[in-house]
C-alpha cells in the first residue's frame, strides 16, 4: 500500500522518515532539507500496521489470475512455500542489518563494496518503475471499464490504453514533490480506497459463489503455466524495500522478527484467501486484475473500478519516489543540490518528468493484454533478487557457522535457479502466446452488453 507519513504521532514520524530516506546514495545531503532522523519511536504494533499496509496493496488483485495459471492446488502451495520463505529471507535481511546498521544498499556497501549497493540500487530502481508500470496498465483498464458503463459504452470505441497518458498529466506535478511527508494525505486516502476496494472484491467472490457455486473450468494443477504463479506471489510481496526502514524506526528494533513473522502469516492468508476466491469464482475466465471481472453495470462494482483507479493515482508518485530519488542522485551527485538555482530545481524536474513517461510508455506498449505475464515478469526479475537472493548474501557475510553459510548458500541457488526458469517460461511466453495453457481475457464490457442486447 501507498507509505503513509503521519504528522501527529512522534512514533511514525521515526518510521515515516526512514521510508524517505530508504534509497541512499547519502539521501541525507540529496533531498532539499531533509531533517536528521530521529531516534525510531515506533511500537510493535505500529511497526505491524505498517508492515501490513507495505504488504497488502494492489498487487493482491492480480492473484487470482495467478491462481488460474498455477491451477488451484498448486497455487495454493506456492503462495503458503513463497510466503515462507520469504519470511526466511527476511529475517536474514533483519538480523544482517541489526548488527551492520543502514539500510538495504547501505548494508550491501558496507558488506560488499560500492559495486553491489548500485546494483541493489538499480533493483530497487526498476523494481519501483515496473510496479508503477503495472499499476498505470490497471489504471487505465479499470477507468476504461468505468467509463463503459458510465456512459452505457456510447465511448466503447476510446481505447482505454489512452487513459494513461491522460493520468500521467495528474501524476507527473505530484511526482516534483521533494519531500514524500507532504505526500502523507495521498496515502491515506488511498489506503482507504484500497481497503474499501478489496473488501468490495471479497463480498463479489463470495457473492458469485453462494449464487452459482464453483467454476466449471477450476483446475487442481497447471503444470506448464505455474511459472507466473511463482513470479506474482513475489511481485505480491512488494514491501522487501521497506522492511529495513520500519526496524529503523521502532523503539526495540529485536522485536521486529516477531512482528515480521505475525505479519507475513497476515498477508499470506489475506493473498492465499483472495487468489482462492477469485478463481474458483471465475475460473479460467479471471481476468489479470479481478476488479474486471466486477458485475458489469453494478453501481457498486463501478464506484471499486473508479476507487481503486482513484487510489492507484494517488498512490504512482509515492511508488515511484523511490526511483526519482536514485535516478536524480547518480545524475546529480554531489553538485547543484538542494535551492540553490532555478536552472538546476527544474533539470531535476526534468527527471522527474522523464520516469513517469518512460513508465507509460512502457505501460502502453504492454496493454491489459500483457498485464499478468507483465506483472510475473517484474516478480521474477525484480522481486526475486531483492527478496531471496541479496538477504542471502548479506547474511553469509556475517554468519559465523558453516551450517548458517550453507543454508545461505541454498537460498541464493535456490533464488538464482527460481528466478531463471520464471524468466525462461515468461520470455516464452511472450515470444509464443499459445505456450500458455491459460490466458487471462481482456475486459470487453461492451460487447458482453451488445451481445445481450441483440439476444
Amino acid at each position: 500500500m501507498a507509505v503513509e507519513a503521519t504528522k501527529n504521532e512522534q512514533s511514525n514520524q521515526g518510521i515515516a522518515y526512514h521510508l524517505e530516506d530508504r534509497t541512499s546514495i547519502d539521501m541525507t545531503k540529496s533531498q532539499d532539507g531533509l531533517d536528521h532522523a530521529p531516534q525510531g519511536t515506533a511500537s510493535t504494533k505500529k511497526a505491524l500496521f505498517m508492515l501490513l499496509k507495505s504488504f497488502i496493496g494492489t498487487g493482491v488483485v492480480f492473484l487470482p489470475s495467478s491462481f488460474a495459471s498455477g491451477g488451484l492446488v498448486l497455487s495454493i502451495v506456492i503462495m503458503i512455500v513463497m510466503g515462507a520463505i520469504c519470511l526466511y529471507a527476511f529475517e536474514l535481511l533483519i538480523e544482517t542489518q541489526l548488527q551492520v546498521g543502514g539500510d538495504y544498499d547501505v548494508v550491501a556497501k558496507v558488506l560488499y563494496g560500492r559495486w553491489l549497493q548500485y546494483t541493489i540500487l538499480f533493483f530497487l530502481c526498476v523494481s519501483q518503475m515496473g510496479f508503477a508500470s503495472s499499476y498505470l496498465i490497471f489504471i487505465s483498464q479499470n477507468l476504461g471499464l468505468f467509463v463503459d458503463q458510465l456512459s452505457s459504452c456510447q465511448f466503447a470505441w476510446f481505447d482505454s490504453s489512452y487513459f494513461i497518458w491522460i493520468v500521467l498529466v495528474a501524476i507527473i506535478p505530484v511526482c516534483w514533490v521533494r519531500k514524500i511527508a507532504k505526500l502523507s494525505w495521498n496515502a491515506i486516502v488511498a489506503d482507504g480506497l484500497i481497503l474499501f476496494g478489496l473488501v468490495c472484491v471479497l463480498y463479489f467472490t463470495s457473492a458469485r459463489l453462494a449464487h452459482e457455486g464453483v467454476a466449471p473450468s477450476v483446475i487442481m494443477v497447471n503444470p506448464t503455466d505455474f511459472a507466473l504463479t511463482i513470479g506474482t506471489s513475489v511481485f505480491s510481496f512488494e514491501g522487501i524495500g521497506l522492511v529495513v526502514p520500519i526496524i529503523q524506526g521502532m523503539k526495540e528494533p529485536n522485536k521486529f522478527p516477531r512482528v515480521m513473522a505475525t505479519g507475513m502469516a497476515i498477508c499470506t492468508f489475506i493473498f492465499t484467501l483472495i487468489g482462492t476466491l477469485g478463481y474458483l469464482a471465475y475460473g479460467k475466465d479471471t481476468h489479470a486484475s479481478v476488479v474486471a471481472n466486477l458485475p458489469a453495470f453494478d453501481g457498486l462494482a463501478e464506484a471499486v473500478q473508479f476507487c481503486y483507479a482513484l487510489a492507484i493515482i494517488l498512490s504512482c508518485p509515492i511508488v515511484l519516489y523511490p526511483a526519482v530519488v536514485i535516478v536524480e542522485n547518480i545524475i546529480f551527485r554531489e553538485h547543484h543540490r538542494g535551492k540553490t538555482h532555478w536552472k538546476y530545481k527544474w533539470m531535476k524536474n526534468g527527471v522527474r518528468t522523464m520516469i513517469p513517461v518512460v513508465c507509460a510508455m512502457v505501460s502502453y506498449l504492454i496493454g491489459s493484454e500483457g498485464l499478468n505475464k507483465f506483472v510475473a515478469l517484474v516478480g521474477s526479475l525484480c522481486c526475486m533478487p531483492l527478496s531471496f537472493i541479496f538477504p542471502g548474501l548479506f547474511h553469509y557475510k556475517i554468519a559465523k557457522s558453516t551450517k548458517a553459510k550453507i543454508i545461505d548458500i541454498i537460498i541464493i541457488v535456490w533464488g538464482l535457479v527460481v528466478m531463471v526458469f520464471t524468466l525462461y517460461i515468461n520470455i516464452r511466453s511472450w515470444l509464443d502466446p499459445a505456450f500458455l495453457s491459460v490466458a487471462a481475457p481482456t475486459p470487453t464490457i461492451c460487447a458482453v452488453a451488445s451481445n445481450t442486447l441483440s439476444q
